[in-house]
């Protein structure tokens, strides 16, 4: 008798939801990017290259336009020196790991750092606007540097220290990563 019950509930169960309906399940496979707040231009990552430049991009937001655009800037700046400085210590390290003394040296550091910082200033604007959503300005920016004009930063960085320029400009890996 128990078993019998336990079988007819479980008719009953499978019986109460073959007969309720399908629900359908709303999905959004909208992904119509004329909808998108992003500027065609903006693109999809933050640091890019390609044969003469260096280009990084951001995003800001503020209670103005003009705001939400100088903040977006400044952080796209920043972002392309990091990104810079990034490649620049690697370079130094494999300096470093192949035997160079001198880019040890608390000097030869200092002068790279205070090189690549200019970076951030001699940036130049690509593009920049503002979009305003629901009250909110969001600032988009893109900044760029040439190949030419990072050497001719590092160059006047380390124009104090002959040597040290000679060791840095003469790596293979700089020469490959300011090549035009």
């Amino acid at each position: 008798m128990k078993y019998i019950s336990h079988t007819l509930l479980l008719v009953l169960i499978t019986f109460s939801i073959s007969c309720s309906g399908a629900k359908e399940v709303a999905t959004n496979n909208n992904t119509n990017t004329s909808t998108s707040i992003y500027p065609t231009w903006y693109g999809s990552y933050e640091f890019s290259s390609d044969s003469t430049t260096f280009s990084a991009r951001a995003t800001a937001v503020a209670d103005d336009s003009e705001k939400s655009i100088l903040r977006a800037e400044k952080e796209a700046r920043a972002l392309l020196e990091s990104y810079i400085a990034k490649e620049l210590e690697d370079i130094r390290s494999e300096l470093e790991r192949d035997g160079s003394e001198s880019v040890k040296k608390s000097e030869f550091i200092l002068l790279l750092r205070n090189a690549h910082s200019k970076i951030e200033e001699d940036a130049t604007v690509l593009n920049s606007k503002a979009i305003n959503k629901e009250g909110v300005f969001r600032g988009f920016a893109k900044v760029e540097i040439t190949k030419k004009q990072l050497k001719q930063l590092i160059e006047n960085g380390f124009s104090s220290n002959a040597a040290y320029l000679r060791e840095l400009t003469t790596a293979q890996s700089f020469k490959e990563l300011v090549s035009i």
